[in-house]
């Protein structure tokens, strides 16, 4: 017999899907919806997280439920397998500074960001640091920011301890020493594929050879990365596993679990980049590969630069067994961290600030998700297939006869920019695919300034432009 709160929830679908209950409508509390169930607050909150879960209900913080229709799951773009083989990086297309658009870059507006929270954290800060702003940074990063992390991380069931914590200048800075200290120039690197465009750009820039391991719904071919493995044919693995750039969904725990176990088996290192860890839609955080880590084969790399704000330059490295050479390597390149942003996010965290941010902002990204994909669904055609992201800030584009790189150079005609798809891999796909930034809103709220509702127009202009050019390029074809 199915549990009272999955009961309840079917029901309210069912009155959905015949018209009983209407999108937008807003649901009744959860204290009016245990006196109207007469169940308890736990089977209430039971039953809005599921269908917050499944997409039929969005929140908004401080005002309350409303029901959503889910995001079409049905027409999700289609991912090639094939059979691995070495490859050489190669440089993405550089898009001069002035036309890297809200599209272009995967990054928040300064709206959702906490400014003011920030400014007084900031302040707070300095008066409690005193004459320690002045003097050299501790090149393992503070320890009361080291504290901080770890304290966060383990409530939400991510033990980690401080002492085993590396403070670095963001995430690919984290990530770029993690490579340096387990591999050298000419090693072959496993990546996923599509794999982040910035990610290949560094490993072309420090000299690394790839080896791309298919990944298609949703799951890395690991059986094809085992043989590799077993050959010795990969020297170190370069991996995200939540909210994953650009295809937007997170590895299931299983294979989250394998890889671990596959690094510790063949004493592979594992660099894992979570930097969207923290954007989940459903307000849970995941897992990373690196909570099955049991012998430290695994580097977690992380930052705030996608939660809070990129300027910052803050990040971390869990490096496990390699943490003498990671720690050796940041004190002679780099002399720590800016101790003023240490300390500031470090405030921040500790005040309770953060995992408040966290959660209006997930909320608000999940806004941006629907958004992006009714107009997308209205503008472009039938067969179009676009990603239902769990979590993160991008939205993955597929059309069978479309050619990226051809739209982008018209686009960026009209100040349009985004990323081809080609920039996410080493070998020849993904031509009919883009990726978009969707932490732009392009919906103004009735609440929202008059510069807030112009910016929002004129970004759906340009979304609307965008989709004319696709149009106008697959009817070539």
């Amino acid at each position: 017999m199915a549990a009272r709160y999955i009961t309840i929830s079917d029901t309210i679908i069912n009155d959905i899907d015949n018209g009983l209950l209407l999108i937008g409508q807003r649901m009744p509390s959860l204290r009016q919806f245990t006196r109207l169930h007469d169940v308890s607050m736990t089977t209430a909150n039971n039953c809005y997280q599921r269908l917050l879960d499944l997409g039929w209900l969005h929140a908004k913080p401080q005002i309350g439920y409303f029901i959503t229709q889910p995001l079409n799951k049905q027409s999700t773009p289609v991912y090639p397998q094939f059979n691995v083989k070495l490859s050489k990086p190669k440089v993405s297309q550089s898009i001069d500074q002035g036309l890297r658009g809200p599209f272009y870059t995967a990054q928040l507006p300064a709206d959702l960001l906490p400014q003011a929270t920030l400014s007084r954290c900031l302040r707070r800060a300095i008066q409690r640091a005193g004459a320690d702003l002045f003097a050299y940074p501790d090149y393992q990063g503070d320890i009361a920011l080291r504290t901080a992390l770890a304290n966060h991380f383990s409530l939400r069931h991510f033990p980690l301890t401080a002492d085993n914590l590396v403070i670095t200048n963001g995430c690919i800075d984290a990530v770029r020493s993690a490579i340096e200290i387990t591999t050298n120039p000419g090693d072959t690197i496993a990546v996923s594929s599509p794999c982040f465009s910035g990610l290949l750009d560094l490993l072309e820039n420090m000299g690394r050879l790839v080896i791309e391991i298919p990944c298609y719904q949703a799951q890395l071919d690991l059986d094809q990365l085992e043989e590799r493995l077993k050959a010795k044919r990969i020297s170190a693995c370069l991996f995200s596993a939540n909210h994953i750039n650009p295809q937007g969904f997170c590895l299931s725990n299983k294979q989250k679990q394998r890889i671990a176990e596959l690094a510790a088996y063949y004493q592979v290192p594992v660099i894992e980049d979570d930097i969207y860890l923290e954007l989940s839609y459903s307000n849970t955080t995941p897992l990373p590969i690196k909570y099955w880590d049991k012998s430290g084969w695994v580097l977690w790399c992380s930052s705030v630069s996608k939660t809070i704000a990129a300027g910052y330059r803050l990040g971390w490295c869990e490096p496990g067994r390699y943490f003498n050479d990671y720690l050796q390597l940041r004190n002679v390149q780099f002399f720590g961290v800016n101790n003023i942003v240490q300390h500031t996010v470090c405030e921040f965290i500790n005040t309770g600030q953060y995992a408040k941010h966290l959660k209006k902002l997930t909320t608000t990204l999940a806004s941006h998700a629907r958004q992006y994909h009714g107009l997308l669904r209205e503008l472009l055609p039938d067969n179009t297939k676009i990603s239902v992201a769990e979590g993160g800030m991008v939205i993955w584009l597929q059309l069978d006869n479309m050619d990226s790189q051809a739209v982008l150079s018209e686009a960026l005609k009209q100040g349009v920019s985004f990323r081809a798809g080609s920039e996410f891999t080493t070998l020849a796909y993904y031509h009919n695919c883009l990726r978009l930034n969707i932490g732009w809103p392009i919906v103004a709220n009735a609440k929202d300034t008059t510069n807030k509702q112009a910016a929002a127009q004129a970004l759906s202009a340009k979304l609307v432009i965008l989709c004319e050019l696709i149009n106008a390029n697959v009817a070539v074809k």
